[in-house]
């Protein structure tokens, strides 16, 4: 017979491949829930999960509770999860909450089902739960590249005699699915399953730093993987190259159960050899052997067992999800923002989401002479959206962030991270093909920013039209904080829903061009708040009809001569477009207040947006300074986040006030924008800040 021409045999390998197309597959018996159906069109991660452990391997209602906790773990770290079974003698990818109860309480029997058995299941319309095998067949079926279960079966004790395999290794040797796990259950021969592994051709590798082969309940097995993979990228990268090169095969990555949640290795051996001998003697055979070992060792080992199954597969799930979510970066495709189900009355932030850099002089002043200058480079997660939400996080306050990020590692970092810090990040969109908003600040040697850089054009995804979208959202919450980072009729539109709902309105001018944009809308009075610096004030101030003359810098030496001329001056431009508050920040001044009402009535909240008659003023200066300043780029963030998280607690002018100058100095004495060590116990939540009143006028 002749050898197949090159074009031939391309034609023919790509009509074999369009079988194992989702939508080649749409028939009767499989059905892709509009969830997964949707993240695989738009390329973002999936990882999808076996449902034996749900109908054979935990006790309900554990099980049902394990299943709904995997899932969120899965959304939670940017993925879309895919919990796999049969129903009826349909195959379902993706299932409802009812499903899943449906699955767990096994009302209806279900089979486990592994490639074998589909034949069966589905011709008699049965329920099933699908083993490792049988999930990475759908799986592959579906278009979806990884899957995380507990653990992989394989070569039984005695199966050199037995030829006990599990067909879970022949389904690794010739299906392109990448499976996570905690390595192989020490109930089977690690060492000959390794060995059989091989043989089929299996890339396996080990989560970490280390090649030592988990074993389920404990981290280390005694055995090496030939591998070892140190991180999401590293992962991705094997299961990226297999699918490049058209392997037939899948890829294997174990993961060691944490330390701190392993049971005793030497008890959990000894259960496990009484088990085995009990099952013998009862003539427990076959694919029943895991079911029952697994309940007597939870018997045997008081629960322990099952605690520990729960931490791996939990921790598991964490892991698939990170390297799906760079397996699609890898692939040209997006992610999906982690959802945090956060209490939907709570603050809102609506701003940028920017990978900063920060350049500091070490030496010397700046000289725009073409010379070069001694100094440090440092980048982190910014933006004063996301500065703001991240800040408030830490106080306790637990804000939905409202941003825009690129479809790139710095959007899924700056998205994690958001997410781990505690802010609800379900609102916040992800361009795919967009970079995520990248700002260079240039500090003089003594922390001062001096100029800056901005690339922000990602922002412009977040439209009127989104706002109008998520407007239940932003009428709902007890406050909004908007950034000047978003577009003018962007800022509009959250004014005249802010004004509609009687919802306070907290406006960060972030640089003296975008200080004005809620001054051009017609729904100007709707600001409750506004905290601008001296600069940005006197870009606020050249929009009156007469401007006033611009207000100069202001040091400590002449702080108390010219904080009454910073006053008058907001406060005309507080009456010309009805504000409510405006919070002067003046660095190592402090900061001045003036507002609608007298300085002893309590501060707007959605609550009692009721300010009293009159205007009044007070200064309250820096009483304790920072020593040791170190950059001040996330002072203003963090002094507004506190102002507003004291506000949020109920505290009256001089204690929000207070709040805020604390969370800055905690922020001067570092590098990062938002510091780690701010938190709820960081600030003296019932310290008053010492105010000198400027004027109180009825």
């Amino acid at each position: 017979m002749a050898p197949l021409s090159r074009g031939f045999r391309s034609l023919l390998s790509q009509s074999l491949k369009c079988r194992y197309n989702a939508k080649s597959l749409s028939t009767r018996n499989l059905i892709i829930s509009q969830e997964v159906s949707e993240a695989l069109k738009n390329g973002s991660p999936v990882v999808s999960l076996e449902s034996t452990i749900i109908t054979h391997g935990m006790p309900f209602p554990t099980n049902l509770t394990m299943a709904r906790d995997v899932e969120s773990i899965i959304r939670s770290g940017g993925a879309t999860p895919a919990t796999i079974a049969i129903i009826g003698g349909r195959i379902h990818v993706g299932l409802t909450d009812a499903q899943l109860e449906e699955l767990a309480e096994m009302k209806t029997p279900a089979i486990k089902t592994s490639r074998r058995d589909f034949p069966y299941v589905v011709a008699n319309k049965l329920n099933g739960g699908t083993t490792v095998s049988g999930t990475m067949v759908v799986s592959h079926m579906a278009g979806i590249e990884m899957f995380v279960t507990g653990g992989i079966g394989g070569v039984h004790r005695g199966g050199e005699v037995s030829m006990d395999v599990s067909a879970d290794l022949t389904e690794l040797g010739r299906t392109p699915v990448c499976v996570v796990c905690a390595g192989v259950k020490s109930i089977l021969d690690i060492g000959l399953t390794l060995e059989y592994l091989e043989t089929q051709g299996v890339c396996v590798a080990t989560f970490g730093e280390t090649r030592a082969f988990p074993a389920f309940y404990t981290p280390d097995s005694g055995f090496s993987a030939p591998y070892c993979v140190g991180s999401y990228e590293q992962a991705a990268g094997l299961v990226h190259a297999s699918g490049e090169m058209e392997l037939a095969g899948g890829v294997l990555i174990g993961v060691p159960i944490p330390r701190t949640e392993a049971a005793g290795g030497e008890e959990i051996e000894g259960a496990i050899r009484t088990a085995l001998e009990e099952a013998k003697v009862k003539g427990i055979v076959g694919r029943e052997v895991t079911p029952y070992i697994l309940g007597r060792l939870n018997e045997l080992t008081g629960g322990e067992s099952l605690k520990a199954n729960l931490a791996l597969v939990k921790n598991n799930a964490k892991v698939g999800a990170g390297i799906a979510v760079e397996l699609a970066s890898l692939k040209g495709g997006s992610f999906v923002p982690p959802v945090q189900h956060k209490d939907k009355s709570g603050p809102v932030v609506v701003g940028g989401s920017i990978f900063d850099f920060v350049v500091r002089l070490t030496e010397g002043q700046i000289n725009l002479n073409g010379g070069t200058h001694g100094g440090t480079l440092q980048s982190s997660h910014g933006g004063v959206g996301r500065n703001v939400a991240c800040a408030m996080a830490r106080l306790g306050q637990g804000p939905r962030l409202v941003s825009a990020v690129g479809g790139d590692r710095e959007g899924r970092d700056i998205v994690r991270e958001g997410g781990e810090a505690g802010i609800d990040t379900e609102l916040v969109l992800v361009e795919k093909g967009g970079s995520t908003a990248t700002y260079t600040a240039v500090l003089d040697s003594e922390g001062d920013c001096k100029f800056g850089v901005g690339d922000m054009g990602v922002h412009s995804v977040v439209t009127p039209a989104y706002i109008r979208q998520i407007e239940e959202n932003i009428g709902g919450s007890s406050v909004v904080v908007c950034d000047g980072n978003l577009g003018q009729m962007t800022v509009h539109t959250l004014l005249e829903i802010c004004k509609n709902s009687n919802t306070p309105f907290f406006f960060e001018p972030t640089d003296i061009r975008k200080a004005v944009k809620p001054l051009l809308s017609p729904n100007h009075s709707g600001m409750t708040y506004c905290s601008p610096n001296l600069n940005e004030l006197n870009s606020m101030l050249a929009t009156l009809p007469t401007p006033p003359a611009p207000l100069q810098s202001i040091d400590l030496s002449t702080a108390a001569e010219h904080v009454h001329i910073v006053a008058s001056a907001a406060k005309t431009l507080l009456s010309h477009y009805s504000l409510g508050v405006v919070l002067v920040t003046l660095s190592e001044c402090g900061v001045v207040l003036v507002r609608r009402g007298s300085h002893t009535r309590p501060l707007p909240t959605k609550d009692n947006m009721e300010y009293g008659a009159g205007v009044s003023a007070v200064w309250y200066p820096c009483t304790s300074p920072c020593i040791s300043v170190v950059s001040v780029s996330g002072a203003g963030d963090c002094l507004s986040a506190g102002f507003i998280s004291g506000v949020l607690r109920g505290l009256d002018q001089a204690g929000a006030v207070s709040a805020g100058m604390q969370a800055a100095k905690i922020s001067c004495g570092v590098s990062a924008a938002v510091p780690d060590i701010l938190g709820e116990t960081s600030i003296n939540w019932g310290h008053q800040a010492e105010g000198q009143v400027l004027f109180v006028e009825e």
